[in-house]
């Protein structure tokens, strides 16, 4: 029997050869959740980053701008020696938790007074404390797409065996620490971000980030529920529920012309430019609430909070949220719509191309432009100097050309608000199907043809900048190549491409391959064995009130990201990714500027594939962000370094799925494979195979700094190796009285084999708190 009433600390061997766990509801945790109830609103806050100077106090590391510390005149390499007259001075780091536990304990308003080392000289400060938690914020909710009974705790009573979770928690110790861990994660959901002065709530956080900071154990099932809203949904109920995720609300049009097959591919053309007038003005319409300037403002800043090579300053970036918070993403939502319905019109044409004869078309008041039409005759090159080779017919609007190309080779060089390509080996190096400032909307269509996108700018192949862009190639080997925000990119838009079929090739710098940023990114790859490059922010990324999605449906594929922007950590050997499924928040470090992230997700459905990363990837978030990457068969491989493959970083959510096959996971540092830092969650959940896990420090199921880290193993004989406090390691704050909760589970398997020797059947509860789970 279990020893109820052993301590954590004390390690309990038990057996559980008789006891059968159910995969379907491994995790599920009755009656140990977050009580609001219990939250201390009035907690002080100080701002400053701190380590335990041996033998002299407190060592400021960093204060944060605009906060009380930095308004009194603290300062980087100050040593607090006292508070209040009390001495901080301590040899085993236990000075931090006091000092945190005493200004949190003042509360708000209150003035300590901290006797400060500074160059050798003595001086006092004193700082007026402001609450670190927000009193008025709104209730986090279940999120719409998240029905209380999509989750498998209803299922569960279908399932043999008991939960896991719910056994290893007649531990008594070990159930108080771990609802104590809860408790101190959940209430990260009231924290006063950056950039929030007087707010009764968070304009940036996302609902779905809420809901599973304050329930971790439903983490992975989270995550499977959108992971099979966007296998099951087609593109347009996609969007839906993108929208969703992101607690945006619209309504679709309900009259509209029905979609006709009638074989007539210039009415289908025709009915999706009636459309765009209306498109256009729900796009304006978004941004209405800002003065010329301030738009002007918006649309050149922005990126520069996340391309590599820019900088912003802290005030620009501040203005930039500022100003996002009247941007109604609800418009661009309702306007992509109009257009999904329209391209599936005339995509779904099946007539003979080669006869294809068209006459100009019909401009809507609002779209004429100057007089300029061009229509070849037979099959001579036409369009201008923008566009050469088979060029069916080319006509100006107010927002930009229509243009058709044959079924030859056609050489698309000028941005067009709309192309449709009948087919050939087509080159594109415009915009091909992205918009911007003058031109809100942008779609290219190609039907079939090995076609290549290069484009020597950024914002181009799907992207939607401050507006609506949409690339759809239906047919062949193709091969892209992008700058920066490219290959399905939203930035205050929404960008998608769609390849249905073809072994494609893509390439870019960074914010590439299904990246967003105040909108939807999203790149859906349905066939075909696939290679993506990339630098940096890439392969399924969500930034702050963003989506980032890359979903490919078939093929043996090969992702890359990283290479070229060094990390801070160590810059001769590491190179930073944030790419392959992974939330990206902007983390207020040197100054009070800074805002929750958004949903990044990778998804990949058939074919054994290679991920290669670095620092920040393969499910993965960033603060207050969520990162999913699920592989749904194939023996894969998965390469990267630090904070990868299932970490959630600084309140964030990481998740790393994978359904089938030998798989292999390697990270060359550590602080991954299913690991928590700082009230993170991070899961690495692999239901099927024989599989290697190789790391280094800190990883297969870890808790750091009241995080919590899983790596759960379903089935098949497994390999771990890994180093120093790996394996289901929790280590215990340094700032507070909370322990991290790490678990290493593997529920099936007869010849597994860890770092250290584990005897078959036995659930360890290890000294530090970990758990590790080793059943046959």
């Amino acid at each position: 029997m279990l020893p109820h009433h052993a301590l954590a600390k004390e390690a309990v061997q038990l057996s559980v050869s008789d006891i059968s766990f159910s995969p379907e509801n491994f995790f599920e945790l009755p009656g140990t959740g977050f009580d609001k109830e219990k939250v201390h609103f009035n907690k002080g806050w100080i701002g400053i980053f701190m380590e335990n100077e041996k033998d002299k106090g407190i060592l400021v590391v960093e204060t944060t701008k605009g906060s009380p510390a930095e308004k009194a005149g603290m300062k980087t390499g100050d040593i607090i020696t006292k508070i209040n007259n009390e001495p901080l001075v301590d040899d085993e780091g236990k000075n931090l938790i006091r000092f945190k536990n005493s200004i949190e304990t003042m509360g708000a308003g209150a003035v300590p007074s901290l006797t400060v080392l500074r160059d050798g000289n003595v001086i006092e400060c004193k700082p007026e404390l402001i609450a670190k938690l927000l009193k008025n914020t709104k209730e986090p909710v279940t999120h719409p797409v998240l029905s209380p009974t999509t989750f498998l705790t209803q299922g569960a009573k279908k399932g043999q065996g008991q939960s896991f979770m719910d056994f290893a928690m007649e531990n008594m110790a070990y159930k108080k620490m771990f609802r104590d861990t809860i408790q101190r994660i959940g209430e990260e959901v009231y924290v006063r971000e950056g950039y929030q002065t007087n707010e009764a709530s968070n304009p940036f956080r996302l609902s779905i980030i809420d809901y599973s900071l304050q329930n971790p154990m439903h983490t992975y099932e989270t995550g499977k529920i959108i992971r099979d809203i966007f296998l099951e949904e087609s593109i347009a109920g996609q969007v839906r529920s993108a929208a969703k995720l992101l607690d945006v609300e619209f309504s679709e049009r309900e009259e509209r012309e029905e979609i006709n097959h009638d074989g007539d591919l210039h009415a289908s053309i025709q009915r999706l430019i009636n459309d765009i007038v209306p498109c256009v003005s729900l796009i304006r319409g978004a941004f209405g609430a800002l003065a010329e300037d301030e738009f002007d403002f918006l649309y050149q800043s922005a990126q520069k909070i996340w391309v590599p090579e820019e900088t912003i300053e802290p005030s620009d970036m501040a203005r930039v949220l500022e100003l996002s918070k009247r941007v109604d993403l609800s418009g661009l939502f309702e306007a992509v719509m109009l257009m999904l319905h329209r391209i599936e019109d005339i995509r779904k044409y099946d007539g003979d191309l080669t006869q294809t004869a068209l006459q100009p078309f019909t401009l809507p008041a609002l779209l004429q432009g100057a007089d300029n039409i061009k229509i070849p005759s037979g099959k001579k090159a036409g369009g201008g100097d923008g566009y050469a080779g088979d060029v069916l017919l080319a006509q100006d609007t107010s927002i930009g050309k229509i243009v058709i190309g044959g079924t030859g080779a056609t050489y698309y060089y000028e941005d067009a608000a709309v192309i449709v390509d009948l087919g050939g080996n087509d080159y594109y190096f415009n915009n091909a199907g992205a918009s911007g400032k003058e031109m809100p909307l942008s779609v290219c269509i190609d039907f079939s043809g090995n076609d290549t996108y290069d484009a020597a700018k950024p914002f181009a192949q799907g992207t939607g900048r401050f507006g609506i862009g949409i690339l759809e190639d239906v047919k062949g080997d193709d091969k892209y190549v992008g700058m920066d925000f490219a290959q399905g990119a939203g930035l205050f838009g929404i960008g998608i491409l769609l390849d249905n079929e073809g072994d494609d090739f893509y390439s870019g710098n960074a914010l590439n391959g299904g990246v967003g940023f105040f909108g939807l990114g999203q790149l859906i790859d349905a066939n075909g064995n696939d290679f993506y490059f990339s630098r940096q922010f890439s392969q399924g990324v969500g930034f702050t009130k963003g989506i980032g999605i890359l979903e490919d449906d078939k093929g043996n594929d090969f992702y890359f990201a990283g290479g070229k922007y060094p990390d801070f950590r160590d810059p001769g050997k590491s190179f930073q990714s944030m790419s392959q499924g992974m939330g990206m928040g902007i983390r207020p470090e040197t100054t009070i500027v800074g805002a929750s992230g958004g949903i990044g997700i990778l998804i990949d459905k058939k074919g054994s594939d290679r991920y290669y990363g670095d620092y920040f990837s393969q499910g993965s978030g960033y603060y207050f962000s969520m990162g999913l990457l699920f592989d749904s068969e194939g023996s894969d491989t998965y390469y990267a370094s630090r904070y990868a493959q299932g970490a959630g970083i600084h309140s964030a959510i990481g998740i790393l799925g994978d359904n089938g096959g030998d798989d292999k996971y390697e990270c060359s540092f550590g602080v991954s494979q299913g690991c928590g830092h700082d009230t993170g969650i991070g899961f690495l959940v692999d239901t099927m195979g024989n599989d290697i896990y190789a790391g280094e420090i800190v990883s297969q199921g870890a808790g750091i700094e009241k995080g919590i880290g899983v790596l759960a193993d379903f089935q098949g004989n497994d390999v771990y190796r890994a180093k120093d406090s790996s394996q289901g390691f929790s280590f215990p704050s340094k700032t507070e009285e909370i322990t991290g909760i790490g678990m290493l589970l593997d529920n099936q398997g007869e010849r597994d084999v860890f770092s250290d020797v584990v005897q078959g059947d036995t659930l360890f509860y290890r000294a530090n708190g970990g758990l590790l789970l080793n059943k046959k």
